[in-house]
């Protein structure tokens, strides 16, 4: 465990006490760092035995150790009642990914499930705020998106079936949620669109992916993205602040989309080459689904405002790569 007795000196009394589980993670290390800069909330991050902890260490009041493997329902409700945990956020994600939107759901929901029953053994009133994605919103309509979820057994555009383990595995934990909100459960659901920028801890699932866009070659495995695939991006601090905005709102049944910029993968390619200074002719874009996604109920429910825009911050995001060595562009 870590006792950071900046912590203890710097909070008042009234700060409450967040549970974090996935925070070595991307996301979740920017989560660490942004909660740990706010005046109403300090940091606990619960992880695995195994877990890298240096890189949050600096922005934790404590970190604890699972007594399994795997996080357990007995892990998140010991931490609640120890530490008078008032909000559960979970961003974990089993890496490396599995073969099939099945097999990934069975590792995922693991800690997805530890958060909610770990809540709920000891008080109904503990929020758990859970994390999906945007593409589990689109639907063969496509449109404006919010952050409405869609019915079920709606279909997903033909571009969108590269993308049907994540997208898969996101529905199947979203059912997990409301099905848990349904019975009483206090918990909220946070979309984040593609996520960028810099974190304290590794980077992002689009570091590589925006690459092998532009080399036009398979990379670990998968093919590029086709060109008309379209989403929207979000910087991870700005991200960090709608989880943030939510904890602080509370609301049981919150489903909150994070999404400023449209930008298909062509777009966003294009200035990612342009920063990186290698050849890119993009490929001509059409938004054949006419997507758009729109965040604007959310901004206004949690009073956001975006901080950060992808043509402005590329450049840092490009150099962070090569820090990380995940750039791989001639």
């Amino acid at each position: 465990m870590s006792d950071n007795k900046e912590f203890l000196s710097e909070k008042s009394s009234s700060v409450k006490n967040i549970l974090i589980i996935g925070a070595t993670g991307y996301i979740g290390g920017a989560l660490c760092r942004q909660f740990s800069h706010t005046q109403d909330f300090a940091v606990l991050a619960l992880v695995r035995p195994s877990s890298n902890i240096e890189a949050i260490k600096p922005f934790c009041k404590e970190i604890i150790r699972s007594q399994e493997v795997e996080i357990s329902n007995n892990d998140v409700a010991e931490a609640i009642r120890k530490h008078d945990i008032t909000t559960v956020i979970n961003v974990a994600w089993h890496m490396p990914p599995e073969p099939t939107k099945e097999a990934q759901f069975a590792k995922d929901r693991i800690a997805l499930e530890a958060a909610l029953h770990g809540a709920r053994a000891v008080s109904p009133d503990i929020h758990v705020i859970t994390t999906s994605g945007n593409f589990s919103l689109i639907t063969t309509a496509g449109g404006r998106i919010t952050e409405i979820p869609p019915p079920k057994g709606y279909r997903w555009p033909e571009y969108l079936v590269c993308f049907d383990l994540l997208s898969g595995v996101n529905v199947l934990k979203d059912a997990l949620v409301e099905e848990y909100i349904s019975n009483g459960g206090n918990a909220s659901i946070v979309y984040p669109s593609s996520v960028y920028g810099c974190a304290p801890t590794r980077g992002s699932f689009w570091d590589f992916a925006i690459q092998q866009f532009i080399t036009g070659k398979p990379y670990q495995g998968y093919q590029p993205f086709p060109p008309d695939f379209m989403t929207a991006w979000i910087h991870v601090e700005d991200l960090a602040d709608c989880y943030i905005a939510a904890a602080r709102k509370g609301s049981k049944g919150g489903h909150y989309l994070a999404a400023p910029e449209n930008l298909s993968i062509s777009q966003i390619s294009t200035l990612f080459a342009k920063a990186a200074q290698v050849e890119f002719l993009a490929p001509v874009f059409e938004n054949k689904d006419k997507v758009i996604f729109d965040d604007s109920h959310t901004r206004e429910i949690l009073q956001l405002q975006w901080k950060y825009k992808v043509a402005d911050e590329v450049k840092v995001w490009v150099k962070r790569i090569k820090e990380l060595g995940t750039y791989f562009l001639e």
